[in-house]
């Protein structure tokens, strides 16, 4: 039972830090909250707690147990959840470092070195699309190996290491599952509605877009569609012949994935058959800075590429002009040395 009090503490602690942060992307529909706690420490002690909050790819804020340190990175952020939420919160970080430690204890119990610094991380996310929940996890992980997890919408945890079924009894309870449900919704969904409806995070930035054309080896024609920069996340790109939709070859996408000046990037590429020249297609984007879509038409000339045979050959050509200057410079060497120690006859 005494088991079992910790671990809720603990949770719930944990799920409470992802209400404190949140943010705002823009009008658009898909929102991500990610929420990490990681305690390093061995079974004797925990040396260092923290926790970070992000919302679609945004850092929001932190905290660290050493001088108990709290940051938030959006100010404004303490208006919409309220000082008093914020300071709660706080304390319920001081207080549960104990918990931490009974973590520590029952996981790295078994290592022979007690000693031994661990790492134990706790990882909740959640994402909203139009404002409804359509996803939400959370991961349990030890020393960078994923232990156990659970999809929300599934309902059941995963256990990935038989290690993880010491925690089967606590996390599968109906007291602790009825507290994961409740934080997640309130702390995680909801906070974030809240918040994504206040203020934008960041201001929009229109997609910057390149459209390319080539021939690969097998004589297929590629066509490549690049929209980078953008914020916020939502984008749609589509091909279309003529101005109509349709399905005229192999599509793939790169998803959207971040960059590092919290902007996104995705491309879409399509491989047509030999006799498809390419032409007359455009890459249709539609993000909100757009207002309306817009059409980038496929270039006339194929895009200039260099062969892969080329590339080799320069790169082969620069290691052999290095080593030829390399061997050069030791043999002015050991010329050098001759003429400055001349062997004697005997």
């Amino acid at each position: 039972m005494e088991c079992q009090r910790r671990w809720i503490w603990f949770s719930s602690a944990w799920l409470l830090i992802l209400g404190v942060f949140a943010s705002r992307e823009t009008e658009a529909a898909h929102h991500k909250h990610v929420g990490q706690f990681t305690a390093v420490g061995s079974p004797n002690s925990v040396l260092e707690l923290s926790a970070i909050n992000f919302i679609d790819d945004i850092e929001l804020g932190y905290y660290r147990n050493i001088n108990q340190q709290r940051i938030i990175k959006i100010p404004w952020v303490i208006k919409v959840v309220g000082i008093d939420y914020i300071t709660q919160m706080h304390k319920l970080l001081v207080d549960h470092e104990q918990t931490l430690h009974w973590m520590m204890y029952h996981l790295g119990k078994n290592d022979t070195n007690r000693n031994r610094n661990h790492t134990g991380q706790l990882l909740a996310d959640c994402e909203i699309d139009n404002d409804i929940k359509i996803k939400s996890h959370i991961h349990l992980i030890w020393n960078g190996e994923e232990y156990c997890r659970i999809d929300e919408e599934i309902g059941h945890w995963e256990y990935l290491k038989p290690e993880g079924k010491k925690f089967q009894g606590v996390l599968e309870s109906p007291l602790w599952t009825n507290l994961r449900k409740h934080y997640m919704n309130e702390y995680c969904v909801d906070l974030m509605r809240k918040i994504v409806g206040y203020k934008n995070l960041k201001d929009n930035v229109p997609p910057e877009v390149t459209v390319s054309r080539h021939v690969n080896p097998k004589g297929s024609t590629i066509l490549s569609c690049t929209a980078t920069g953008f914020y916020p996340r939502s984008i749609l790109l589509h091909w279309e012949k003529d101005g109509k939709l349709g399905v005229w070859g192999k599509e793939t996408s790169s998803g959207t994935l971040p960059n590092m000046d919290n902007t996104f990037y995705l491309q879409v590429t399509l491989e047509l058959p030999p006799e498809d020249s390419g032409m007359s297609y455009t890459c249709v984007v539609e993000h909100i800075e757009l207002k309306t879509p817009a059409v980038y038409p496929v270039p006339e000339k194929p895009t200039r590429e260099k062969p892969w045979a080329l590339a080799l050959g320069i790169v082969l050509a620069v290691i052999l002009l290095l080593s030829c200057t390399g061997a050069f410079r030791a043999w002015k060497k050991r010329k050098s040395a001759y003429a400055t120690y001349p062997v004697s006859a005997s």
